[in-house]
């Protein structure tokens, strides 16, 4: 029952979303003072350096060197250098693109309107040319700022309720439509040392951004705070009532990005991402299966939250138009790249309609119920809902819920400082 389950050999490696965030090792210490060798570098007038996250997958890195060689080898006056960055990754890409020494090339979770006036990214539009019709718009809305496309998706990871179904069955489940419905089921399958959900070890989770999202865009509209709401008020209550009746796994050895509270019967019910699925399969074959989380109250809205990564361009790159070359060639043109990277190594959704349809191993089993909730009910967090612009509502839900604070004061305090912080991001 309680195996110990690593990160890597459950998820098969796969990138890891915790509301939008990876986490990341590296074969170096100082990705400034050395870069892996550039793929093809003998003959090339210009060297561009692509960063990436170590993902952990077993085989990406391998990839990531492969499709630089391919370039180089289609491009030869032109070599790619390619970094494997350790540990903190947002923190060094951050202070990596402050001068033009930075990556030419880099991903990110993010495109913020402060990153678009330092010019640490350029537009892309050029890039996506023709093609932006083929990937998924609400992918591309967070990365568009004053009707520019900033960013070019990588990888698209949707997270949502993954359950046993045995479990559910034992108990007399079915899958919820309604968050009133999945609460009582989280009650119901708590038995004995089973619990009935696990959303994160705190026992809230990302549960404290979805369930109020589920009533509709109530955390934040364009540029006002609107999760001082009744609205809110009430899903947070709910979710506090879930979290006193005891449902909730908390404390377990692992965190909710990894199934293997699924997989070892310690809940029936788990908030996790699509990446779970081979792991899930090679452990439990077809016991399991997927739901977007239920509306929350009359006119909501299932929810499944689309994480993922997206490839930029430093606006400050000395080699501009060279690295925008690359990144049409490996994320809009290589279609069979973008499949390989997102379903050869981890499961996840490669970025351009036309690849995903054509997918095989997307096309069955719980991997086509995800498919299909995106398509239904997947939303991608808005842009200016930001580390710091959120960090005031993430503190009154853990009081509120946690710790019994007044919901309707927490949340009008926390919209004020949220709003003062929003406020001051540029506008474009």
């Amino acid at each position: 029952m309680d195996r110990e389950i690593t990160r890597r050999g459950l998820l098969k490696g796969s990138v890891l979303f915790v509301a939008g965030a990876a986490v990341s090792a590296c074969s170096t210490a100082d990705p400034l003072a050395r870069n892996d060798a550039p793929a093809g570098s003998g003959a090339a007038k210009i060297t561009l350096t692509h960063w990436y996250h170590e993902y952990g997958e077993e085989g990406t890195q391998q990839a990531a060197m492969r499709y630089a060689a391919d370039f180089t080898k289609a491009n030869p006056d032109i070599a790619v250098k390619v970094s494997w960055i350790p540990g903190d990754y947002a923190t060094k890409w951050t202070a990596a693109v402050l001068t033009p020494d930075g990556p030419d090339v880099y991903e990110v979770n993010d495109v913020s309107p402060n990153m678009v006036k330092a010019g640490q990214v350029t537009p892309l539009d050029e890039v996506l040319g023709a093609e932006k019709a083929d990937f998924n718009t609400k992918v591309l809305a967070p990365y568009t700022w004053g009707g520019k496309v900033y960013a070019v998706p990588m990888v698209i990871d949707p997270m949502l309720v993954f359950y046993r179904k045995s479990l559910f069955a034992k108990a007399g489940v079915s899958v919820p439509t309604s968050f009133a419905e999945f609460s009582a089921a989280a009650r119901k399958l708590t038995q004995g040392k089973q619990k009935g959900l696990f959303a994160g070890n705190d026992g809230v989770g990302p549960l404290g951004q979805m369930v109020p999202w589920s009533n509709g865009d109530l955390l934040i509209d364009d540029r006002e705070i609107t999760y001082d709401d009744p609205k809110v008020v009430r899903a947070l209550t709910a979710l506090k009532e879930l979290y006193d009746s005891k449902a909730t796994l908390q404390g377990y050895s692992t965190d909710w990005w990894d199934p293997g509270a699924l997989i070892n019967g310690a809940a029936a019910m788990q908030w996790v991402g699509m990446w779970a699925v081979p792991g899930l399969t090679e452990a439990i074959g077809d016991d399991f299966d997927a739901f977007a989380l239920p509306p929350f109250g009359p006119g909501g809205q299932a929810v499944v939250n689309m994480g993922g990564w997206v490839q930029v361009v430093n606006g400050k790159s000395r080699n501009l138009e060279a690295a925008k070359r690359y990144v049409r060639w490996l994320w809009v043109d290589n279609t069979a790249a973008q499949t390989d990277w997102n379903l050869a190594y981890g499961f996840h959704i490669p970025p351009r309609n036309s690849a995903a349809a054509q997918a095989g191993k997307l096309s069955a089993g719980p991997a086509k119920t995800v498919m299909d909730a995106v398509a239904a009910h997947g939303t991608k967090q808005p842009a200016l809902w930001t580390p710091e612009v959120r960090q005031p509502y993430t503190d009154a839900v853990t009081a509120i819920v946690k710790k019994g604070a007044d919901p309707k004061r927490t949340l009008s305090e926390a919209a004020g400082r949220s709003q003062d912080i929003l406020d001051k991001v540029p506008v474009l």
